[in-house]
Formats: C-alpha cells, sequence, structure tokens
C-alpha cells in the first residue's frame, strides 16, 4: 500500500467503539480507543493517574496538556478518533500590485493586514517572518514566495476553524471530572478542532459516540474547490448547531464505533465534506461486534489487534480468477498459490500480504498513472476502495487502457501485467521466497527519535497489521495507544503504547513496552482510589515536596 505514490492510504485514521452492557459476560460496558498516529520515541503520549479534589483520572496525555486525554475516571471513560470532516476553505485573493498591500473584496481595494513574527533562534540572527492576513484568513503561500506545499497555491487565503479561539483543554478538564451522559455532552461544547468521534461509556450503562466540533455550516457542495476571494459570499458565518451534531445513544444493536468513516446516512440535513477513510477497518470492526456475544475485555483486545484485511478478502478472488492458473513462469505460479491459499491475515510472519501488496500497487499505478501522474498534472490517486469498485463493477471502464500506448489494454492485461512485475521486483530485491518476503521484513515499521537520530530509534520493526487492518500500521505510523476499559464499579482497565514512560534514551524505561506492544500484549493499568492504594507488582512511590 505505501509504495502507492501520492496515496493518502500511507495514513491510518483510528479506532474507537463501546458495547453496551446487555452485550457484555459483566453486563457492564466495554469502552475501547485506539489512536493511530507517526510513531516517534519518545512516544506522543505518557500515562497518567491524576488526583486532585473532585477529580481522579486515569489514561494518556501529551507534554504541556493539563489533563488526560484519553481515559477514564471512576464513572465514564471516553476515546477519540478523526472525525475527518472539511473545516478549511480555500479563497483565490486578487492583489492590487506585487507589493502585495491590497486586495480587491466587493468592488473595492481592502488593506492587507501584516503581522510580523520574531523567531529567535539559539546561536543565530533572529528570523523574521511576515503573515499576510486578509478577511478570509492567511495567505500561506503569498504572490511572489516559494510554495513550500502543494495544497496551497500562490495567492490563495486558508479560512480554518483551529484558527479561531477556542478551549479545546476545557473540554478535555470537564471530561477528567464528568461522571454521567450530560456531563459528556457538556463538555463536548468546548471542543472545536480539529472534528473529533467522542465515544463514552459510563458505570450507569451508558454508551454514546458524537461526532464533535466546529463544524461550518454550508450549502451542499460549498468548500469544494477553490472560492472567490472577490467577495464574501461563500464564507461560512455559522456553525451545525451542538444540538444537531449527529449522536448516538444506547442504539438497539448493542454498540457504536467509529474508524474515520462518514458518519452519517443520506437523511441527515447538513452537508458535510470531507476526506474520510476507506471502509475496511469500520466494516470490519462491525463485522465482529455483531457476531459476538458474552463480550469480554480480551475479546476486545482480539479485536484492537485484529489483522483480516477486508479489501484483500473482497478484491483478491476477482484478481486471481482475471490473472487465471497457467503462466509459464513456476515463480509466478508459486507466488499465486500462496494467494490462493491465505487467510487474508496482514500478519507479520506471511508471505501473501507482501505478494498481494506489491501487486497492488503495480496494478494502480498501471491504472491511474497514466490519467493522473503525467507532465501536465500531479494528482493523488484515488482511494483503494474506489479501485477496488472500479474493478468489482466496472470492469469493462475506460481507465482500464493506457493511454500512453497504441493498444487498447483491457483489466485482464493490467491485472496480468502487474503480477509478473510484482513477482520480478520482489525477486530481484530478494530472491526467490525466503524470509525477506515475509509482511513484516517487507515492510518494516520505524519508530523514529524526534530528532531523527537512528542510534535512538527503533528501526524495521515486523509490525502485524495493514492501513486496511483494525490493527492499522504502515512503514512509520501505527497504533500509538490501545486501551480496553470495562465500566464495572471500580472500572478495569488495560492499555499499551508503543514507547516508554521516559523520555531518557539511557533509561531502562525509555522503550521498554515496545516489545509486548509488538506482540499485541496489554499491561493492567493500576487505578488507584486512594492516594495509598497498593497493587501486585508495586515498586516504588516518588513523593515530590516543595519547599516551605
Amino acid at each position: 500500500y505505501a509504495a502507492v505514490p501520492n496515496s493518502a492510504d500511507i495514513a491510518l485514521g483510528s479506532n474507537n467503539w463501546a458495547v453496551h452492557g446487555e452485550r457484555t459476560a459483566s453486563g457492564a460496558p466495554i469502552l475501547c480507543s485506539d489512536p493511530h498516529l507517526g510513531l516517534t520515541l519518545p512516544a506522543v503520549w505518557y500515562e497518567v493517574q491524576l488526583v486532585a479534589p473532585g477529580v481522579n483520572v486515569y489514561g494518556v496525555t501529551m507534554p504541556g496538556a493539563p489533563g488526560v486525554v484519553i481515559g477514564f475516571n471512576e464513572d465514564i471513560a471516553w476515546g477519540l478518533t478523526n472525525a475527518e470532516t472539511d473545516v478549511i476553505d480555500l479563497y483565490d485573493i486578487s492583489f492590487k500590485n506585487g507589493s502585495c498591500n491590497e486586495y480587491s473584496f466587493e468592488g473595492n481595494w481592502r488593506q492587507v493586514d501584516w503581522r510580523v513574527d520574531t523567531i529567535f533562534v539559539r546561536g543565530l540572527e533572529p528570523v523574521i517572518d511576515s503573515v499576510c492576513l486578509t478577511y478570509f484568513g492567511p495567505i500561506p503561500c503569498p504572490p511572489g514566495t516559494k510554495q513550500s506545499d502543494r495544497r496551497f497555491p500562490p495567492g490563495i487565503a486558508l479560512r480554518w476553524t483551529g484558527a479561531r479561539a477556542s478551549q479545546e483543554l476545557l473540554a478535555f478538564l470537564a471530561l477528567n471530572r464528568a461522571r454521567t451522559f450530560d456531563q459528556y455532552l457538556d463538555a463536548l461544547r468546548y471542543f472545536d478542532a480539529p472534528a473529533q468521534n467522542f465515544v463514552f461509556a459510563s458505570t450507569s450503562g451508558d454508551i454514546a459516540i458524537c461526532h464533535n466540533g466546529a463544524i461550518p455550516l454550508r450549502q451542499a457542495g460549498q468548500g469544494r474547490f477553490i472560492a472567490d476571494g472577490g467577495n464574501g459570499v461563500s464564507v461560512w458565518q455559522s456553525f451545525i448547531p451542538r444540538a444537531h451534531l449527529p449522536l448516538v445513544r444506547n442504539p438497539a444493536r448493542g454498540y457504536v464505533s467509529s474508524a474515520n468513516q462518514y458518519p452519517v446516512d443520506s437523511l441527515y440535513p447538513y452537508y458535510l465534506p470531507g476526506t474520510h477513510y476507506s471502509f475496511e477497518r469500520g466494516a470490519r470492526i462491525n463485522e465482529v461486534l455483531d457476531t459476538l456475544t458474552e463480550i469480554t475485555p480480551e475479546m476486545m483486545m482480539a479485536l484492537q489487534t485484529d489483522l483480516v484485511n477486508l479489501h484483500a478478502r473482497r478484491v483478491l478472488p476477482t484478481l486471481l480468477r482475471l490473472l487465471g492458473d497457467n503462466s509459464p513462469d513456476h515463480l509466478q505460479r508459486q507466488c499465486a498459490d500462496t494467494l490462493r491459499h491465505w487467510d487474508y491475515r496482514d500478519d507479520a510472519k506471511l508471505v501473501a500480504p507482501t505478494i498481494f501488496a506489491a501487486w497492488w500497487s503495480d496494478l494502480s499505478r498501471l491504472i491511474w498513472e497514466d490519467d493522473l501522474q503525467t507532465a501536465e498534472r500531479q494528482l493523488d490517486f484515488p482511494r483503494r476502495d474506489v479501485t477496488m469498485q472500479l474493478i468489482l463493477e466496472e470492469p469493462e471502464s475506460r481507465f482500464f487502457d493506457d493511454s500512453r500506448t497504441e493498444s487498447a489494454e483491457s483489466l485482464v492485461d493490467l491485472v496480468q501485467q502487474s503480477f509478473a512485475q510484482a513477482v520480478a521486483e520482489l525477486v530481484g530485491r530478494f530472491g526467490e521466497p525466503n524470509s525477506s518476503w515475509q509482511w513484516g521484513q517487507y515492510r518494516g515499521t520505524d519508530i523514529t527519535h524526534l530528532a531523527q537520530l537512528p542510534e535512538l530509534s527503533r528501526l524495521d520493526l515486523p509490525v502485524d497489521g495493514s492501513p486496511a487492518t483494525v490493527n492499522a500500521s504502515s512503514s512509520v505510523h501505527g497504533v500509538s495507544w490501545r486501551m480496553v476499559v470495562e465500566l464495572t464499579n471500580p472500572p478495569r482497565a488495560w492499555g499499551i503504547y508503543p514507547g516508554g514512560q521516559s523520555g531518557n534514551p539511557g533509561s531502562a524505561d525509555y522503550d521498554d513496552m515496545i516489545p509486548d506492544w509488538l506482540a499485541g500484549e496489554y499491561h493492567r493499568l493500576n487505578f488507584l482510589l486512594q492516594p495509598d492504594s497498593s497493587f501486585d507488582g508495586y515498586l516504588s512511590t516518588s513523593i515530590l515536596r516543595g519547599e516551605k
């Protein structure tokens, strides 16, 4: 997957879900959260239990955050996934001249607001950065300057909800202290950006999920393209009311879930554009939850580490049928036979995921490169589910013909050509099938030090999963935190993240959780109800005392 150029498949998204007590063995709800992020050392998260008058909360936080971001207290638990709803619009600005001091707006010339920032750098002269501000927002790349991000052409203004004053930290402080569903909803009204799916469960039995944030109130289609910056007609003036945001509480099916998919059906009255992820993770989570009864925390751990690739399960039988079994090349026949006997699990020890990923990458190139990667345009390839739908439902599509050749190619031609290319590339890189063909060896995952120092990183780890599995992973992204909370009284919880509690590379706690994270194992989260409580395996206590 990661070999597909300019592909959003490299990113991963996140998962969360909550199961109602009617579906669990204990009768208590179970909440699960596993955000997928870029993997770093020190890790983005660290575990903490915060206790103060009116609050006792456990979970993970990040440096600078004054509370727990994903976690639980004695009464509730919560987790987050990115909503993927579009909260950025772009506007084409017409400047009066090269000075960029005035721009056309509603028939008049309006003055640009130039803000000068001074960035101090140790040992060097300060860096002066001038920011060009308009009615719509900043110009990331003013005319005449070098374009640093292909998403923002020169002279384009950016309007983003994240640039507004907001109170996200207050949302987490309120969640840390929340006790009920109503208090959970009240906390969410402080959270604007980026829009998130907040999953919730409580010891009182409620489960819920809310697609939450400051989401612009737009007309259908508004914001899909760069708008005219000559007037303010296309600027959103308000947001979807909080009471009208998508919310599910205690559904009849007995669970709520999200995996960055589109959150509503066609009956929802508001326009919710976005770059939502392919279907596989969300569909697999729901598929498993639909079949389980007497659910236990261990079952939820198994689902968080699930390796079934629904993309391969749906498209591979058709690809193998189109490939046929008459190739004169014995290695191609051997690789095809490996795929025919694959259980569609992206296990790091298997060879089949490597063959399929290499094949899919080459097939995607053959389908789309001639149309989207040309001298005139450099466009992203469609998502893998779009390509899959084309293969399964439109086998005669014009996109299967390579416009760069005189002959007219068919889907069968591209399938057979891409498979031969993939096998040849694997043999050229690794030799005939051996342990280097194993998925974990072929793809490898890097947990890189923040300063990009290889000596302080963990590189080429044989990580299970792919972007199409619940246990999502790529070469640089992965599950940044796994948490399972059973909302008994008091709650029981388990978690793991790929790092350690110390940021000091000389400490044994710098990366000591990575082996268990790789193995899909969890640590019990020892939630103390009193400051003097203890637990099995208790090692020591550090007490920080200020001077009187």
